[in-house]
């Protein structure tokens, strides 16, 4: 299940599971909607450091629609990494999505945080 905080203001955290079940877009699509009608805009600090997948192709596809469907309202998005290929998915995100988005290793979450709260 994803876990979310919210930051401050217009700034989310959210923490993904290990594996990314189609349940988990309908909870966290709420949250993120309503920072947007609050604001207008979102940045997000996801903890991706112990993400490991998708439950299935289906899940993917959510998730891709999610990022679609939500890009154009993201200011920011800092990613925590904690394996390669998560660093090569957002090299390849920044060519097709809106939102600045910067991944950092999972030990830099500081650092992570200051460039969302610029």
């Amino acid at each position: 299940m994803i876990k979310t905080e919210i930051i401050s203001g217009n700034a989310l955290q959210i923490i993904m599971p290990e594996t990314l079940k189609a349940d988990d877009f309908r909870q966290l699509a709420p949250q993120v909607d309503a920072i947007i009608a609050q604001y207008g805009k979102i940045k997000l600090f996801i903890d991706a450091s112990k993400f490991s997948g998708w439950e299935s192709v289906e899940v993917f596809e959510t998730h891709i629609n999610f990022v679609k469907t939500h890009q154009e309202k993201v200011e920011r998005i800092a990613v925590l990494t904690g394996y390669v290929w998560q660093n090569w998915l957002v090299s390849f995100a920044k060519m097709f999505v809106h939102p600045a988005i910067r991944s950092y290793d999972k030990d830099m979450a500081n650092e992570a945080m200051e460039w969302l709260l610029e």
